[in-house]
């Protein structure tokens, strides 16, 4: 068993920014449009989304998929990290 890292972990510092970016794509998920909509009405935001929809949809979008992406490449990277690690089981299920 690995004595160093015993919660067999990644940094806090990549853990942290799976979880902001993990947020952010969350947030910014088109679907979430019509929720924003009603959440910002009444607003100077809600009717500068109101009137443009189109856009909102499209950097919404855009944010959305790089966020999406970033997370999905942090939590990827974490699992390679934690592979090679001595006392990793599946190190072990591969070497027998």
């Amino acid at each position: 068993m690995d004595t160093t890292n015993p919660t067999n972990t990644t940094s806090p510092v990549r853990g942290v920014m799976t979880y902001i970016m993990g947020t952010i794509a969350f947030l910014t998920c088109p679907c979430h449009l019509p929720i924003l909509l009603l959440l910002l009405s009444g607003t100077a935001a809600g009717s500068a989304l109101a009137a443009n929809t189109g856009t909102a949809l499209l950097a919404l979008l855009a944010i959305f998929a790089s966020s999406a992406y970033a997370t999905w490449r942090l939590l990827d990277r974490g699992e390679e990290t934690r592979e090679g690690e001595p006392g990793d089981s599946r190190l072990r299920a591969r070497r027998e």
